[in-house]
Order: structure tokens, then sequence, then C-alpha cells
């Protein structure tokens, strides 16, 4: 124990204390009461949370690390979102216009984002505030993806169905361009038989008998029939979208009911069935029922070359 001086009025000078033991004891009890109170105060500050304890300040130090690594990814998201906005632009410029749909609007691409809150489970905990913010943005982000996506595929469906569309439009010669000679237009004429002033509701194309005739555009064969006494030997083929051609007076027929066909394919061999004159195929358009005239449906700026590659082509029905 460390001595301690008092000043002797009599010897003018300091001298070492004598200490009686029931002093000591008293001097001892001081000095526990003392360590006692400090320990209880720092046991209760701890014990209620008022002093972090050596676990509690890793664990804060560790969440302020997680924060700031979360708030880096704010930079992402904001390049992710330029990236979005680029492609929503390229749909709605280009592609929904090339394929003749309505750009979607701002509202459209969030129609589908919001109503109740759906982030109650997140409320109640440290950083609440954070973990829906960034909840809320990823939330956005999928939702926009998943609308552009569904975007794409309606884009795609509208462009297969134009592709399909325009296959299936009668647009080609139904002979070879070096086989033949229109022999009777469309439009009101004199019938070479009854001779009566009445509507031709086709083209008739005069050809060597037995030369091809091929379907004008891909589609089904409906009908396969042998009218004696009016077009003989004909071919009915339903091409979709309201279109449907008639090949009559046939000769041969290539193809069956329920066979698909191409545009180039042969559905029959040029004739003289039926009410005929002369070998000739009578070729008609009808488009919702209403015949039209084929003239106005063949691709005129397609030369012999390209015909007969494309014919060549074809594929007979199976």
């Amino acid at each position: 124990m460390k001595e301690k001086y008092i000043f002797d009025s009599e010897k003018l000078t300091y001298v070492v204390e004598k200490q009686t033991f029931t002093q000591g004891i008293k001097r001892c009890g001081k000095l526990l009461s003392v360590a006692f109170t400090i320990g209880g105060a720092f046991w209760l500050l701890s014990y209620f949370n008022m002093i972090p304890s050596i676990k509690s300040v890793g664990l804060q130090e560790k969440s302020e690390e997680c924060i700031s690594n979360i708030r880096q990814l704010d930079s992402r998201f904001a390049q992710i979102e330029d990236f979005l906005s680029e492609i929503q632009s390229r749909d709605d410029s280009c592609y929904r216009v090339l394929s003749y749909m309505e750009p979607l609007s701002a509202d459209k691409r969030m129609a589908s984002f919001g109503g109740t809150n759906k982030y109650e489970n997140l409320e109640g905990y440290f950083n609440t505030d954070l973990f829906v913010e960034y909840n809320r943005k990823v939330d956005i982000l999928a939702n926009k993806l998943n609308l552009q996506s569904q975007s794409y595929d309606m884009v795609l469906r509208s462009v297969q169905r134009s592709e399909d569309s325009l296959l299936s439009l009668p647009g080609i010669m139904p002979v070879n361009p070096l086989q033949y000679r229109v022999s009777s237009s469309f439009g009101f004429r004199e019938h070479p038989i009854s001779h009566r002033h009445i509507h031709h509701d086709g083209l008739d194309l005069a050809a060597r008998e037995g030369s091809k005739v091929f379907a004008t555009g891909k589609g089904v064969v409906v009908s396969v029939s042998n009218d004696v006494r009016g077009y003989g030997k004909q071919v009915m083929v339903d091409h979709g979208y309201g279109y449907k051609t008639r090949y009559a007076h046939l000769s041969k027929f290539s193809v069956r009911v329920g066979d698909t066909v191409n545009r180039g394919t042969v559905v029959g061999l040029v004739g003289n069935t039926g009410q005929s004159t002369g070998p000739h195929l009578h070729y008609e358009v009808i488009v919702s029922g209403i015949r039209k005239n084929p003239d106005n449906f063949f691709l005129k700026d397609m030369t012999a070359a390209e015909y007969s590659e494309m014919v060549g082509t074809a594929k007979m029905p199976e």
C-alpha cells in the first residue's frame, strides 16, 4: 500500500503516517464501495444497451460496410435503366412501327406496377427504407423487362403473320410466262359457247395441253372435282386471310384435298375439259367470296428466269 505522509509541527518536517488496523479496514471499504458502484453502473448501462458491446460494434461496422456496397449498385441500376430505355425506344420507333403496331405509352409500360403496399413484410427492420427502396427498384426493372419481352413476342407474331400473308397472297402467274397467251380477260364478254353477253369471273390463259399449272400462293387444297358441264376438272385452294383461287379445265390433277401447297407447287396440267373450246386454264381469284380481277394480283416485275427458279424449288405435296 502506498505510504501517506503528514506534517510534524514539532519537528517541522513530513513523517510517515502510522495507520491503525481500524483505519486500514475503513480505507479498503471505501475503495471496494467505489469499485462496486462503478462496476454496477457499467453493468446497468450494458444491460439496457446503453453501452455497445464488442460484438455489437462489429455488427455495426459490418452493417455499414454492407450498406455501402448496396449503395454502389446505384450506378449499375442506372446503366441497366439507360440500356432498357434505349431498347424501349427502338421498340416503339422502329420494330412496332414496321409491324404496323402502336408504340407503347409510358403509362402502359408502368400500368402493371403499383397497388397495395407489397413491402409490408420489410417494415420494422434496421434500414427498412433502404430495403424497400432497392426491392422497389428491382421490381420496377423486372416489370419493364417482362413488358418488353411481351412486346417483342407481339412484334414477332406480327412479322410472322405478315410473312405468311405475303406468301399466301396469290401473286404469280399460274402458268409459265413464256408458255401462254391471254385468250379471255376478266369482265363482261360474249360467252364462246352460249354467245350470251355475261360476266367472265376469271382469266383464261391459252397454253399447250399438258403444261404445268402452279399454285399462285401458299395454301391448302379444299376442292378437287370434275364438272363436265362447267369448269371440267378443277382445283380450289384456300390461302387463308379471305383468299381462294380456282384452277379449271385441267387435264390432270397433281394434288388431293387436304394437301398443303406453296407458291409454285404444281396443282395440275392444262387441259380442255368441261365447257371449253380449246386447251386453256381458267384462273380465278376470290377474296371474301367476291371474284376479283386476277391481273391485279400478279407480280409483274418477276422475270421469266426468276419465275422458273421459283417454281423449280417449290415442293410437291406429299
